[in-house]
């Protein structure tokens, strides 16, 4: 599905977690993308980045802004009864979130596939590494995989901030090569994450590697989910921004990314 660009893979949760565990077993390397409405408007305007997301094995929608997106523009109807399925569209994101799961099949709310994955990736033995965040979180994030997986090899885990283009990159590409993992997860923020993967995959040793985003602060609990009723309403974003309010900047993204939306779906009516 086609969203400003950007290609996404038709998976369910289980499914894309399936298929990577797959990756992590093929001996090729891959990489996989899990993208959200605040990172749209810039993949949409910078051809590298949208580049990169679309030269990734898999391309995932994390959130429920795309799956929004995706259904918005697969409505029927020219540009007057684009404008006037717009605020119905909108509110259904709130108020049934199921109305608008479709044509993609499910919201990869990103830690969520990230811990089916990781249940996958327990099964079949594969060996993971853990790049980035701060000490804290990768540290908390590997202590609390090992608790609940305790068969799932981590064998190593360094934070993401580093001199991406001197010698301390050279120190870390190392440092994963030495430990042998099958996967990578690598969470330094879009895109500098996915800029990083493409850049380095090519030297590293590895199967698959995925970009996390701001997976290993849920996953260490440095930050707290939303509970998982505003979760099933698709208002993570609200709860983390009420309990981070210096998240508005980038939340006005998604005032932006609206706009493209609807410009694309008139542009195409």
């Amino acid at each position: 599905m086609d969203v400003l660009g950007v290609r996404f893979h038709n998976l369910s949760l289980g499914e894309a977690a399936g298929a990577i565990a797959g990756l992590a077993q093929a001996g090729e390397r891959a990489y996989v993308v899990k993208l959200y409405s605040e990172c749209m408007p810039r993949a949409a305007r910078e051809a590298r980045v949208r580049g990169i997301l679309n030269g990734a094995d898999l391309c995932l929608a994390d959130g429920i802004g795309v799956l929004w997106a995706a259904h918005y523009l697969t409505l029927p109807g020219g540009p007057l009864r684009a404008l006037l399925q717009l605020p119905l569209s909108l509110a259904a994101v709130a108020l049934n979130p199921s109305a608008v799961r479709g044509p993609l099949k499910e919201n990869m709310a990103g830690v969520d596939l990230t811990w089916e994955m990781l249940a996958r990736l327990d099964e079949s033995g594969s060996g993971v590494f853990l790049l980035g965040g701060t000490e804290e979180e990768v540290q908390g994030a590997r202590e609390r995989i090992e608790a609940c997986f305790p068969d799932l090899p981590v064998v190593g885990a360094r934070h993401g901030y580093f001199d991406v283009s001197g010698e301390e990159n050279e120190a870390v590409l190392g440092a994963i090569n030495e430990a042998h993992p099958q996967v990578l997860l690598v969470a330094m923020g879009f895109p500098r994450q996915e800029e990083w993967i493409v850049d380095n995959l090519p030297r590293l040793q590895v199967n698959v590697a995925v970009a996390e985003g701001g997976s290993f602060s849920f996953i260490s609990g440095t930050v707290a989910r939303a509970p998982r009723w505003f979760r099933r309403l698709g208002l993570e974003w609200l709860y983390r921004l009420a309990r981070q309010p210096w998240r508005l900047r980038r939340q006005l993204a998604i005032l932006r990314f609206v706009w493209l939306v609807v410009r694309e779906r008139l542009r195409r009516s």
